[in-house]
């Protein structure tokens, strides 16, 4: 949960400057420009950039950090949230927004249904159980529902 809100935050939520200077980042390592990152380019981008070698171990360690989807490239969103600092992804305006995303119809509170809606694609949804364990790990309270407040623990304490 904590992984789509930073990229829901790190994708919708941050402002213009920001996006644009990432985003010419981005394209500066992506060298074939088809959208994502391989390790190659990733290698190349830091020898060109930074003067600096990087090895294949230090480039396999970064993947298994920034590539949520574990499919072998960093997407701009991945991008987005490894190159910008988690706190200033976290700030309480945008910890709110991203609340607001599972909120649906804006009760204050995020149901399993909402969780399930959000995390799940149509053809792929999320098992119960899964849901369940979101619910039990973020409910500090226990009413089975999640409110901002626990929303924004949730923010600070959870690691990806």
């Amino acid at each position: 949960m904590k992984a789509a809100t930073l990229s829901f935050i790190g994708s919708q939520l941050i402002s213009k400057k920001e996006r644009e200077d990432l985003a010419t980042v981005f394209r500066k390592l992506d060298k074939n420009s088809d959208g994502k990152l391989s390790k190659e380019e990733i290698k190349e981008g830091y020898l060109t950039h930074y003067g600096k070698l990087i090895s294949d171990a230090e480039v396999d360690q970064m993947f298994k950090a920034i590539d949520t989807d574990n499919n072998g490239f960093i997407d701009y969103t991945e991008f987005v949230v490894a190159a910008m600092n988690e706190k200033a992804l976290m700030t309480n305006e945008r910890i709110a927004g991203a609340f607001k995303m599972f909120d649906k119809d804006r009760s204050g509170m995020i149901t399993p249904n909402e969780i399930r809606d959000v995390l799940s694609a149509q053809e792929n949804k999320l098992p119960k159980s899964v849901i369940d364990q979101i619910i039990k790990q973020v409910d500090q309270n226990g009413d089975g529902e999640i409110s901002l407040e626990e929303f924004k623990e949730m923010m600070k304490n959870a690691s990806l």
